[in-house]
């Protein structure tokens, strides 16, 4: 007699918390090609990505927990991607950042799944560089953290207690995520997407010049989780010293390098690149530290993982199908979310500015290798089929 149950409920599962975010789009869309995933969403309806399975879930107070981790059973790992996405409104909003970012109930759900069901499953936990204070550059894992704002200090937080709680655990901190649009719109703001819009058709923009990171590609976030499950699967375990591994990329940029790189690799006239201080913003809504780039070669070397390069990157997505669908200046229409945020940072929280015609005349700086357009093609476009 065949079974009722189905092929989801028998082979072992990987959970996205997150899952209808930027980043855990491009996760669940990877991973089901190998895995059986499920993930999870919170403030609107699921997004439909392929064979996976959507469960609602509010990482507040834990609701729809207990029943998510028995539906995935037999559950090999967690990565969760799940937080407000804005260091602004966290800054606001402290207390839910708080309760989004730090997994009290999620991992007492776990643990309780792994009390009665005898398995403990990899905890893969996404963190990130603001838990540094920015004064030097190339930050490794062992410097000390100094967070200057709430979205760091509850990352940390989170971090800690993941240590003291889940031994069985990865962190991962990442920098600034960037990539094509995500296989289903999302309604935050995306860093690229707005340069793009603003080299093809936008007001004259300022970057600033003096703040650095080291973007991370999202692929390459997807193929280091994937790298980690395998491992997983294979009965391994990194050591001890190798749970903490920093996810950037190779080098260290300021948004405008980035959006000069874009202008060169995407052939954009970079009349509109603007160069400015971050000391000229006198309120950006929360602190910023300068240099939170790291070094990430630990990670290069524990998973043999060669990280792609900006450039790379870019011209690697120029060669890619195009998936997503942006809207005008490179925006996302409206979208489910998941646990990211459902709101839209203004161009200054992400390290720009977008200027009047009085403030470009005042601020523009002799432009130097200037592109030309290419008409309203992109990168980040879908193209008609």
């Amino acid at each position: 007699m065949a079974s009722d149950r189905s092929p989801f409920d028998r082979e072992p599962h990987v959970l996205v918390t997150g899952g209808s975010g930027y980043l855990g789009q491009f996760l669940v869309q990877k991973l089901q090609k190998s895995y059986k995933v499920g993930f999870t969403h919170h403030s609107s309806s699921p997004p439909s990505l392929g064979t996976s399975k959507a469960f609602w879930v509010d990482l507040k107070d834990g609701s729809g927990l207990e029943q998510c981790l028995e539906a995935m059973h037999p559950l090999a790992a967690i990565i969760n991607t799940a937080g407000i996405t804005s260091p602004a409104i966290c800054e606001r909003h402290p207390e839910t950042a708080r309760k989004v970012h730090v997994p009290f109930h999620l991992l007492k759900a776990v643990a309780a799944y792994r009390d009665k069901h005898g398995k403990c499953p990899l905890f893969i936990q996404l963190s990130t560089d603001l838990v540094f204070d920015g004064n030097q550059a190339h930050w490794t894992e062992s410097d000390a953290c100094k967070p200057i704002n709430v979205y760091g200090r509850t990352k940390l937080e989170a971090e800690q207690l993941l240590q003291a709680q889940w031994p069985h655990h990865v962190i991962l901190r990442s920098s600034i995520i960037y990539g094509p649009n995500s296989p289903q719109p999302v309604s935050r703001r995306l860093f690229l997407q707005f340069v793009d819009g603003a080299l093809r058709d936008g007001p004259p923009t300022t970057f600033f010049a003096d703040e650095w990171r080291s973007p991370i590609y999202v692929h390459d976030i997807c193929r280091i989780c994937e790298a980690l499950l395998q491992i997983e699967a294979a009965g391994q375990k990194l050591a001890t010293g190798h749970q903490l591994l920093h996810m950037g990329g190779p080098e260290r940029l300021s948004r405008l390098d980035m959006a000069r790189l874009v202008a060169l690799h995407w052939h954009r006239s970079s009349d509109n690149i603007l160069s400015a201080s971050a000391a000229s913003m006198t309120d950006r809504g929360v602190a910023s530290p300068p240099d939170v780039s790291m070094d990430s070669g630990l990670l290069q070397r524990v998973l043999g993982i060669e990280v792609t390069c900006f450039a790379e990157a870019l011209d690697d997505m120029q060669q890619e199908p195009r998936v997503g669908n942006a809207g005008r200046n490179g925006t996302q229409g409206q979208a489910s979310e998941g646990d990211e945020h459902r709101f839209n940072s203004p161009p200054e929280r992400m390290g720009v500015r977008v200027l009047n015609s009085r403030q470009s005349a005042r601020l523009r700086e002799v432009s130097c290798d200037k592109g030309h357009r290419s008409g309203d093609t992109s990168p980040l476009t879908p193209r008609d089929s």
